[in-house]
């Protein structure tokens, strides 16, 4: 997923936006809120990480599933010689 630039510069600036509203309102509660948007914005990459994750490990196991059918198909239509004695 890609961001252009103008993009980008729009997050920042509403970023800095915000920070500003927040630091006229109160000196104190910038750095509250400073801490809370760094824990807000890990706790959104970690859920991100764990979904890819999830969906990483479904992928596989319905990889591992698919093999293993195809194996059990290609076993049930094996057919054996004839033993002669």
């Amino acid at each position: 997923m890609k961001f252009d630039a103008r993009t980008i510069e729009a997050i920042n600036a509403f970023i800095r936006l915000f920070l500003v509203r927040v630091d006229e309102l109160h000196t104190g509660l910038f750095f509250l809120v400073i801490p809370l948007f760094v824990i807000i914005v890990g706790a959104a990459a970690v859920a991100l990480i764990a979904i890819a994750a999830a969906v990483t490990l479904v992928a596989g196991a319905l990889g591992v599933i698919l093999m293993a059918r195809r194996g059990i198909n290609a076993a049930a239509t094996y057919k054996r010689p004839a033993v002669t004695t």
